[in-house]
């Protein structure tokens, strides 16, 4: 889905390469990676909420008022959907320590929301982290609710986005509550940091605006 690294299993590869590298690299196998410190972590989250929000670049159509981070409409039942789904809005901040930014912007359309989150990992983190994402979008076909009945089934299918260094996309198409209901993602890494880009809507949303978000957001971390 998208381009980049599509390797199944590439999260033990990713692994086994980091802990073959202990002498060099800032994680350790077993205990960990390591953590940033206050200050850090301060500087590190300054830095990526200069980055956002993105008023001036966003497409016409949406909302120049920034609102709280993108979370999922639904826990799909599936856990590798369970987890495209939590990355796509950067994770739980309640879990995890990484520094980190989100914001959601509202379209036009009915229900049309597009979202951005920027997580800052340590050592091999992001490396890993991405790698974790991958697998869990090549075991996604269908994002579903756990309750079986209740209209809640997105369909998984690539989504080609061409953007620099690794990135995966993928395009979710089905019924919400039994609404019609999409949902574009993309995840890139950009050395040290994960780029989450969601675009949701209840009819069919624009692809165009999904990658032109993601060259904007990526186009900056990497300036």
């Amino acid at each position: 889905m998208g381009r980049g690294t599509r390797t199944p299993g590439i999260r033990a590869a990713a692994a086994v390469a980091v802990c073959g590298l202990l002498a060099v690299a800032p994680i350790a196998c077993g205990t960990g990676p390591a953590r940033y410190t206050r200050a850090d972590a301060r500087a590190e989250q300054a830095r990526l909420r200069g980055l956002l929000p993105l008023q001036e670049d966003m497409p016409e159509g949406f909302s120049a008022r920034p609102r709280d981070g993108w979370r999922p409409p639904f826990r799909a039942e599936n856990p590798e959907c369970r987890t495209v789904l939590n990355m796509a809005g950067g994770g739980s901040p309640r879990r995890t320590t990484e520094p980190r930014v989100t914001v959601t912007y509202q379209g036009d359309d009915v229900g049309e929301l597009a979202g951005v989150a920027l997580v800052s990992y340590t050592g091999a983190g992001a490396a890993l982290r991405f790698a974790e994402i991958s697998d869990a979008l090549d075991g996604c076909p269908v994002a579903a609710g756990p309750l079986a009945g209740r209209g809640t089934s997105l369909r998984v299918s690539p989504l080609e986005v061409d953007v620099p260094g690794d990135v995966r996309a993928g395009r979710l198409r089905g019924r919400l509550n039994g609404y019609p209901y999409e949902l574009h993602v993309v995840f890139a890494r950009v050395g040290n940091t994960v780029v989450s880009l969601v675009h949701s809507g209840m009819a069919g949303i624009d692809e165009e605006s999904t990658r032109r978000l993601a060259r904007i957001v990526v186009g900056r971390l990497s300036a």
